[in-house]
């Protein structure tokens, strides 16, 4: 599977001709601003079309799973549509903020879903993960693409995509959360396993 990387080189090339554009023209007067702005946007819609990203090779899509665990099956079935979803919308989204947020979304997901392949019996650990934090995360994500994808854009859509990339963030850490919770138990397994030796060799004078 491959995956077309934006390139940052429109946004830089927008960027110059917008500066140049300000030593020309007397930017403190309104109708300069405004066609200025026009100009980039224009700019960047060009250098965007005609400069192609970066394509690498992305890791073979995660496979469905048969633990054997219908609940287990079910959420992995689900978590595969999820990321291909999360995997669209990064290529439809034009930020590199929250295409960065999206693809860490993305990988913490793998860990998680990769984690319930192996141990089936955890998967009622992520009822709220699947029933809720995906589905938020996703439903934002598509408000996003919808608003961000609008040429005009007043106050309230400006506002509505900065309260979405703060909610990502917010997002981010549920996620890592919700994998952390995961190696609770290992970790307590770890932690006795520890203690039991250290006792061992505490005990045997060896220490």
């Amino acid at each position: 599977m491959q995956k077309r990387l934006k390139s940052p080189i429109p946004i830089i090339l927008t960027g110059c001709i917008f500066f140049i554009y300000s030593l020309i023209f007397p930017m403190f007067r309104y109708t300069d601003i405004v066609i200025g702005l026009a100009v980039a946007g224009i700019s960047y819609f060009i250098f965007n079309k005609l400069i192609s990203g970066k394509i690498i090779d992305l890791p073979p899509e995660m496979a469905i799973k048969h633990t054997g665990n219908e609940r287990a099956d079910d959420f992995i079935k689900q978590g595969r549509d999820y990321i291909r979803r999360l995997d669209e919308l990064d290529n439809l989204i034009n930020n590199e903020k929250v295409s960065a947020q999206i693809n860490h979304l993305a990988e913490v997901s793998l860990q998680i879903f990769d984690f319930i392949a192996k141990n089936p019996t955890q998967a009622r650990k992520i009822n709220t993960f699947m029933e809720y934090y995906f589905p938020t995360a996703l439903k934002l994500l598509e408000s996003y693409n919808e608003l961000s994808g609008r040429t005009v854009k007043g106050e309230n859509i400006s506002m509505t995509l900065d309260r979405i990339s703060t909610s990502l963030k917010s997002i981010e850490t549920a996620f890592e959360h919700q994998l952390d919770s995961l190696y609770s138990d290992k970790a307590l397994d770890i932690k006795t396993d520890i203690a039991v030796l250290e006792n061992i060799i505490e005990r045997e004078g060896l220490k």
